[in-house]
């Protein structure tokens, strides 16, 4: 693929609101091919909340910062150079699927097909990856939309 041409955008974070909607819309200009269903290109971090892979900012996990040496100088806490070229094809320490979260959709199918009768159908949600039911744990978007988890912590401004 030959980029053409790259889009920007410049957003005022005083009017921020939270709803997400210039993530969407990036996400899908972006992510229109197989492999990208979980890949977000902006991401605003609502706080507070696991962040986006999960846990993303803890130095000790994922082997980033900096530490000093003997001497007192700063060095990278994950290696150098030649460290990180013996890892090139498989870095143990990168995030998996179940850090960023398995992308999901809905079964619209039911919805459209489902007889007439006394309930509602409903749309089930299955996993991009596989095709298969799946159980909705966590999303991008963290612990603010999971009501069991939402209790322990404090009000957001959105």
């Amino acid at each position: 693929m030959k980029v053409m041409a790259q889009l920007a955008m410049v957003m005022n974070l005083d009017k921020c609101i939270g709803c997400h909607t210039c993530s969407v819309t990036c996400k899908q200009a972006w992510t229109n091919r197989a492999g990208t269903e979980y890949v977000w290109f902006n991401n605003v971090e609502t706080r507070p909340g696991q962040g986006y892979p999960r846990t993303y900012e803890d130095q000790e996990r994922w082997g980033g910062g900096w530490v000093r040496d003997k001497k007192g100088r700063l060095r990278l806490r994950d290696g150098g150079r030649f460290h990180k070229l013996l890892r090139i094809f498989a870095n143990p320490k990168l995030p998996t699927i179940d850090e960023y979260y398995e992308p999901w959709t809905y079964d619209y199918e039911n919805l459209t097909t489902a007889p007439a009768g006394d309930t509602f159908p409903t749309a089930a949600p299955k996993s991009l990856i596989s095709g298969k039911p799946m159980k909705v744990s966590w999303g991008r978007t963290g612990t603010t939309i999971w009501p069991d988890r939402r209790k322990s912590f404090p009000r957001t401004r959105y």
